[in-house]
């Protein structure tokens, strides 16, 4: 058997990480009946509270059906409302009600444990390395992207 480079093994990895994370959250989420997707923009709305829906899914990096999905379950569970956009009749403006806000400290310890037990035997040291490394990895992936964004942005789909 062949050995492979190790850096041919990296998006495996990530996505296997990345997986095996969200399931852990959503097993500690399940008993409050909410996802980690509902989570996530729970908490970009409490960094930034009155954003439009289009940011939000930015913010989210949710596609527009599925940040309009998630908006409407967390509508109705009264976490947040939508105001019509001053500056753009055709948008609203997403707000956390205080109920969501009440929500977003009743979750909080999850998260928090959650990360707790994913990197329960790593020290400080190599969370703070392995933080570096990964920001790194994300700044050069995103250097690529606008690379060939930049290269072939005159091409015809």
């Amino acid at each position: 058997m062949e050995n492979k480079h190790p850096s041919e093994q990296l998006a495996v990895i990530f996505y296997r990480v990345n997986r095996a994370f969200q399931y852990l959250m959503s097993l500690n989420l399940r008993s409050y009946d909410i996802t980690p997707e509902q989570w996530n923009v729970l908490k970009h709305l409490q960094e930034k509270d009155g954003i439009s829906q289009k940011d939000l899914s930015y913010m989210a990096d949710k596609d527009k059906t599925t940040i309009t999905r998630i908006i409407d379950s967390l509508e109705e569970r009264g976490a947040l409302h939508r105001h019509n956009n001053p500056n753009d009749r055709r948008s609203f403006l997403i707000y956390l009600t205080e109920e969501g806000r009440s929500l977003i400290r009743e979750l909080q310890p999850i998260p928090d444990k959650v990360n707790r037990l994913a990197s329960g035997q790593l020290s400080e040291q190599d969370l703070l390395n392995l933080k570096d490394m990964l920001a790194s990895l994300q700044d050069q992936i995103l250097t690529e992207i606008e690379r060939y964004s930049f290269e072939h942005r005159h091409q015809a789909f």
